[in-house]
């Protein structure tokens, strides 16, 4: 008899020892939706085009154009740092494939950034040459 009590007293101190660990554990992140984060936060990602031909646009048409990708790029910009500061408020929330997410749409964003830059470097380039006096 006195053995079947101290199996069952250790078999309540083991699960006791097994229930108080996982109670001692730190409480997992609560989960987070990137997605809607994102937007919420940051908006949704900045989309440009430069739909100008350098050789026949006007200096009034360039200089328009040239406000639009300066305020693109500034949106890019502004867009790209607020995800970085979500990345890090929401740092240990964040799963591998969130931190996938982020990084895409950066990556995503900056490619964006760079192409309007330069199809309007070349319609700068374009009006130069059609507009240059001989």
């Amino acid at each position: 008899m006195r053995g079947i009590v101290l199996s069952a007293l250790s078999l309540a101190v083991a699960a006791g020892v097994a229930f108080g660990a996982t109670a001692a554990e730190p409480k997992k992140p609560k989960p987070v939706d990137i997605k809607k984060e994102m937007v919420d936060k940051c908006g949704p990602e900045p989309y440009g085009l430069v739909d100008l031909d350098g050789k026949t646009a006007s200096k009034d048409e360039m200089e328009e154009a040239k406000f639009q990708v300066t305020s693109f790029i500034t949106q890019v910009d502004v867009y790209q740092e607020c995800l970085i500061k979500l990345a890090n408020a929401l740092n240990e929330r964040l799963t591998d494939n969130d931190k996938r997410i982020m990084a895409t749409s950066i990556d995503r964003t900056q490619k964006e950034k760079e192409a309007v830059g330069n199809s309007y470097n070349q319609a700068v380039d374009d009006f130069n040459k059609a507009n240059k006096k001989s």
